[in-house]
């Protein structure tokens, strides 16, 4: 029920790449260095691998997959800003804990997505240096597609639905220490294609309703020229208007890294593990570690 994307640093130059905002109902998770435009007139394949432990005894492992493209610029005609664009889906596994002729496996949330760059604070300085300030913002805008999906439980169950989402990020970068900023990231999920059995026989077409992620934060320090290491956040409300569903509450927080020591491969890695620290009594506590794996073309 959410999104992101993903970025890179290069060891040698420290020349600033990125990537944008993915899959949206994946995991709503900002890394480090997130925000900043890609490199000009560029290709990238881009995966984002989630595996997710809920208690007492359920596991989910997906990732979403998708080529982007960035703009050689933007509106400005100049390299202070770009768009990205891409497609996206996710495949993965979760239990089905049994139910009658469910498949664990499934494909979900396939989706087109477009993000603006915006420079707004040019650096003057070399990055990682005393002197260096950088501030980037994005508004990001995503269209996720139905699955044709008709199965109850299992990876991709729920989400034969046309759902949007919308969020502006932000990269702030003063010295050595980089943090992305999304301060609210807002999903809408519409009426399922599909009818529901919700109970003696009466089928209804669900709605998701708004959901709303507060303060998704990945912030950092960067320990050598190709290391970020600092922590992420993120405080998440689903289904808090206009849906079918109750409403769910969860926290967030947990270590974080980005890493682009192999940069002269066009390769960049970034990585968040996630453990809550408030669930609403409807919603059972998990633990999830996510990444980012860019390469660029």
């Amino acid at each position: 029920m959410q999104y992101r994307k993903a970025l890179g640093i290069g060891a040698t130059g420290l020349t600033v790449l990125a990537l944008g905002s993915a899959s949206l109902p994946a995991c709503a998770d900002e890394f480090i260095g997130y925000g900043q435009a890609g490199a000009p007139g560029s290709w990238a394949l881009e995966a984002f691998p989630v595996f997710q432990h809920t208690g007492p005894n359920s596991n989910s492992i997906y990732s979403s997959f998708n080529p982007a493209y960035f703009t050689e610029t933007g509106f400005t005609g100049t390299h202070r800003d770009q768009f990205e664009f891409w497609i996206n889906g996710s495949l993965g596994y979760s239990n089905p804990h049994g139910a009658p002729g469910a498949n664990g496996a499934g494909f979900a949330y396939p989706n087109l997505g477009i993000e603006y760059y915006y420079n707004v604070v040019v650096p003057d300085q070399p990055v990682g240096t005393p002197g260096y300030r950088t501030f980037w913002t994005s508004p990001t805008l995503t269209v996720v597609f139905p699955n044709g999906s008709t199965k109850g439980a299992g990876f991709g169950a729920g989400a034969n639905q046309f759902s949007y989402g919308f969020n502006v990020n932000n990269y702030i970068q003063i010295g050595r220490v980089g943090v992305t900023i999304n301060p609210v990231e807002l999903t809408y999920a519409s009426r399922n294609l599909n009818a529901t059995d919700i109970g003696n026989g009466q089928m209804e077409h669900l709605r998701g309703g708004l959901s709303m992620t507060l303060m998704d934060i990945a912030g950092g320090y960067q320990v050598r020229d190709d290391l970020f290491i600092g922590l992420h956040h993120a405080y998440s409300i689903y289904s808090m208007a206009g849906s079918d569903f109750e409403e769910q509450r969860e926290g967030k927080i947990g270590p974080a890294f980005s890493y682009y020591g192999l940069a002269k491969y066009g390769v960049y890695i970034s990585g968040n593990l996630n453990f809550d620290y408030y669930t609403s009594s409807n919603l059972r506590h998990s633990v999830s570690f996510t990444m980012a794996l860019v390469k660029y073309l």
